[in-house]
């Protein structure tokens, strides 16, 4: 893959996990249940489902067939379009800062697979739940595959920071706001702060992936510069 390819692929990759994470919540049976601010505070908590109690707060007891109908909606979308895209994203983004044949760059590909394994898991349990809500129980929890995920895509900030760090052309900016997604998890899994915290600081981590990776696709080549009187 030549040196302008492989940044124009991850940028691409990047603006589809932006476009499918933006058409999660804009989809039409997710509007009509759901304010925007409350479309992230339902998903978190169905996501760190652990008993019965978890899933009334989400669904209502008797389950409400249109929230069920929204959170169907999200997921299905969340396991073929965004996970997907998101998975290639960090893998194509790991090789155009660190090259394949760096440790730390094949370090950040696994917790990145391991994170979108991890997320498939978890939303294919709770897609099998809602279509099974009389036997809910026998689907919890799926808290244990929601940890997995963002413990793993955490582990792939730090990779990533350590890429930004000790490879010839430093990226410390990138580094700090790859790396911060770490303690986040930790404290949030310790109870100590809420967990939409990390939600952002992983969107603020992959917004800056998608800046570096559109900036080195769009800055001229050595060649071209090269030539230039």
């Amino acid at each position: 893959m030549s040196a302008r390819a492989l940044p124009l692929v991850t940028a691409l990759l990047g603006v589809l996990t932006l476009g499918a994470f933006l058409a999660l919540g804009s989809q039409p049976a997710v509007r009509a249940v759901y304010s925007a601010s409350e479309i992230s505070t339902n998903v978190s908590v169905f996501q760190r489902a652990e008993t019965l109690g978890d899933i009334a707060a989400v669904f209502g007891a008797p389950a409400d067939p249109a929230k069920m109908s929204a959170m169907d909606a999200l997921n299905t979308l969340d396991l073929y379009a965004f996970i997907p895209a998101y998975a290639l994203f960090l893998v194509a983004a790991a090789i155009l800062l660190g090259g394949l044949r760096n440790r730390s760059t094949q370090i950040a590909i696994v917790f990145a697979l391991l994170g979108a394994v991890g997320d498939a898991i978890e939303t294919w349990k709770q897609l099998q739940l809602t279509a099974d809500i009389a036997n809910a129980e026998t689907h919890l929890p799926i808290a244990p595959w929601h940890w997995l995920k963002y413990g793993a895509l955490a582990l792939n900030g730090v990779a990533v920071a350590t890429i930004c760090v000790t490879s010839a052309k430093k990226r410390w900016a990138l580094g700090a706001i790859a790396f911060v997604s770490f303690p986040i998890v930790v404290l949030s899994y310790m109870d100590a702060i809420t967990p939409r915290a990390f939600a952002a600081t992983f969107a603020l981590y992959w917004i800056a992936l998608l800046v570096v990776a559109a900036m080195e696709a769009i800055k001229p080549s050595a060649s071209a510069t090269s030539s230039q009187p």
